[in-house]
């Protein structure tokens, strides 16, 4: 008979120790579904911030592209118009703002306007 109360003694610290273990199983799996809750709402947000500012850039760039440029000028006349002002004596930097294009740019037209200008004198003397 003391064998079965031991036999019945161990089962029922078995039983008790698979009681436990179960309950803290149903814990963690409960922490767990806590947290991909909230990973959830966090990527459901950031979804949602995304879409709508994906859609305000998108609304900006049809905005902007809406709005009529101004057409470029043509080159020759922007060339005779920066070598004439350069001639005139305006400096660079003057130039560059009224026409709307670099400093660089204007030295190059002056450049080349000085470049033809000597090849015309050149093909004058010959």
């Amino acid at each position: 008979m003391t064998v079965y109360l031991v036999i019945g003694g161990a089962a029922v610290v078995m039983l008790a120790m698979i009681v436990w273990l179960h309950t803290q199983q149903q814990a963690a799996i409960e922490r767990l579904d806590d947290r991909i809750a909230h990973l959830m709402a966090g990527v459901s947000l950031l979804t949602d911030t995304t879409e709508t500012g994906l859609r305000d850039v998108a609304m900006e760039i049809g905005r902007l592209s809406a709005v009529k440029t101004a057409t470029p000028r043509s080159r020759p006349t922007t060339e005779r118009r920066v070598a004439r002002a350069a001639k005139m004596g305006r400096p660079v930097s003057e130039i560059a703002a009224s026409e709307g294009v670099s400093e660089g740019e204007v030295r190059l037209h002056v450049e080349m306007n000085n470049a033809r200008a000597k090849r015309a004198n050149h093909a004058a003397v010959r």
